[in-house]
């Protein structure tokens, strides 16, 4: 059993790239991812995908890679020769004009930035596939140990209730039956009561007595009850995705409880039955949170 939240980070520096990988899951009835991945890793969107469904099978999964380059960046060198030809042209033009003695020395054309012109290249985004996709496998690593861990958890408590719930059933059973026959008693006695001195068949007062005894009976009930109980502890110890079938049993259990209280006729039966619906309603809320 995994929980469907869960958080993992993980950094990798190789081929001087540093690459940061963070997955954060919550709890989602189905399957959701948001790719936060760097520009210009269209192809590289399905062998993420197909990481993170590797791991995790329900749930709002957010996956946030990035990247730097160690070191400083490749620089580029542009030259604008026409420029700088023009510049020289119009020197030479000018100091003739002028009369002036010398011709135009390099220094000139350093000192002006609209001719020498220093860019950083941009790095290979290819460069740094393969180290931020270590970092996402170990980041889903530590994200599948986190909810691993919260699900041991979870399913050491759904078994706890299981289990009080289990150890209610011989308890149901005692008070169903004495209510039953407390029914019974009563009711031939009142209708004892009613018909005497008159002339009435026994035999169909105590077939009416009998059928109104049998409303209370609950065993059919608490045979489901117990075969539901055995199926949700199977599921605690399957493995893979299990959120949906406890899901379905937990209702089934609401069920069986509800009716079993819609048939109560004493208020030790209802108060008891009223418990293990909030043992099973508490169930109800965690298995949410259940891959």
């Amino acid at each position: 059993m995994r929980s469907m939240t869960g958080f993992g980070r993980a950094e990798v520096e190789r081929s001087g790239i540093h690459a940061t990988a963070e997955v954060r899951a919550v709890n989602q009835r189905f399957f959701e991812l948001k790719l936060n991945i760097p520009r210009g890793w269209g192809e590289q969107e399905a062998e993420v995908r197909r990481l993170v469904q590797s791991v995790v099978a329900r749930g709002r999964v957010e996956v946030y890679i990035r990247y730097v380059s160690l070191g400083p960046p490749p620089a580029r060198l542009q030259v604008n020769d026409q420029l700088a030809a023009r510049y020289v042209a119009e020197l030479r033009r000018l100091g003739r004009k002028l009369r002036l003695e010398g011709h135009p020395e390099i220094d000139v054309l350093l000192q002006r930035p609209e001719i020498f012109q220093v860019s950083e290249a941009e790095t290979d985004s290819r460069k740094a596939v393969n180290p931020a996709m270590t970092a996402l496998s170990k980041a889903l690593r530590a994200l599948e140990r986190e909810r691993s861990r919260e699900g041991r958890a979870l399913s050491r408590d759904f078994a706890a209730r299981a289990s009080r719930i289990e150890a209610a059933i011989p308890e149901l059973q005692r008070l169903a039956e004495h209510s039953r026959k407390s029914i019974l008693e009563n009711f031939q006695k009142r209708l004892g009561e009613l018909l005497e001195g008159l002339p009435h068949n026994e035999r169909r007062i105590y077939d009416e007595a009998a059928g109104a005894a049998q409303h209370c009976d609950i065993t059919e009930e608490l045979t489901r009850l117990r075969a539901h109980l055995q199926g949700l502890r199977g599921l605690l110890v399957r493995k893979g995705p299990v959120g949906k079938p406890i899901e379905f049993l937990l209702q089934e259990l609401n069920r069986e409880v509800n009716t079993i209280g819609a048939k109560s006729q004493s208020a030790a039966l209802s108060r008891l039955t009223v418990d293990l619906k909030g043992e099973i309603e508490k169930m109800r809320e965690q298995v949410q949170n259940i891959e």
